[in-house]
């Protein structure tokens, strides 16, 4: 996150912190989390009571906030909510701008922030947050992830750093958006698909472009289109009725 090169000098930094134990009989996340990882057949009678002890603490804390209204409808909803994981972290997001001091993001922050620094604002941790959850994944694993209107209100060069940032994190991405092509030299290679609709016509065809990281080239070859899953014919007619729709207008 730090090493982004973004037009305006915007730079970012995520603090992950477990939380503190809130009662008596909890454990703080850190020494919880060091337990349930290790192998169970290592642990102590000792250890598996106060993880034992730890839950039965933070289902009693749901029944009391039921009783009290102060959370949920019914016990399944306010036991879900006491034992999410994702409340035994907290998570707080900094921004610094070059030659000015690291501050917190707020939302006061954000929302004085450009559209498209706005859009890096949540594009990059989340991209670092989605790379730390595949990396506890097998070696083979694909790190999929997938984009609509991908990167919109971002500037070209924000855009190109975007896509340096997927390629360092090694994602297998599927991505759309009506004007972005992803022919950076930030992107080794890339299979890109141009969806045509000529002249309000009843059906959608696609032209298949391959990006090899200097050139992109249009995959017209019986071969190439084969193997790309399109006939030559199908691809010729539809460059055709847009040629022709073109010179029409």
């Amino acid at each position: 996150m730090a090493e982004r090169d973004t037009s305006s000098g915007l730079t970012f930094d995520l603090r992950w912190r477990p939380r503190t134990a809130e009662f008596e009989d909890e454990m703080d996340t850190k020494d919880l989390v060091d337990l349930l990882r290790a192998n169970p057949s290592l642990l102590k009678e000792e250890d598996m009571n106060r993880v034992v002890k730890h839950f039965r603490s933070r289902i009693d804390h749901a029944k009391e906030m039921l009783a009290e209204g102060r959370q949920g409808d019914t016990l399944h909803g306010a036991i879900k909510e006491v034992l999410d994981y994702r409340q035994w972290f907290s998570f707080t997001l900094y921004y610094n701008r070059r030659g000015e001091r690291e501050r917190e993001l707020t939302n006061n922050a954000f929302y004085k922030f450009s559209g498209g620094e706005k859009a890096m604002a949540m594009y990059i941790p989340l991209l670092s947050a989605a790379f730390s959850r595949y990396s506890e994944a097998r070696d083979d694993a694909p790190y999929v992830i997938s984009l609509d209107e991908a990167f919109a209100g971002v500037d070209e060069n924000n855009v190109r750093d975007m896509f340096d940032l997927l390629e360092k994190l090694g994602f297998d991405y599927i991505m759309n958006s009506a004007g972005l092509w992803g022919d950076y030299d930030t992107v080794s290679s890339l299979s890109i698909c141009e969806l045509v609709r000529p002249r309000n016509a009843s059906f959608v065809t696609c032209v298949r472009y391959r990006w090899d990281g200097r050139t992109r080239h249009l995959l017209e070859s019986p071969q190439e289109l084969e193997a790309a899953g399109e006939s030559a014919q199908e691809v010729r007619a539809v460059r055709d009725m847009v040629a022709a729709a073109a010179a029409e207008q």
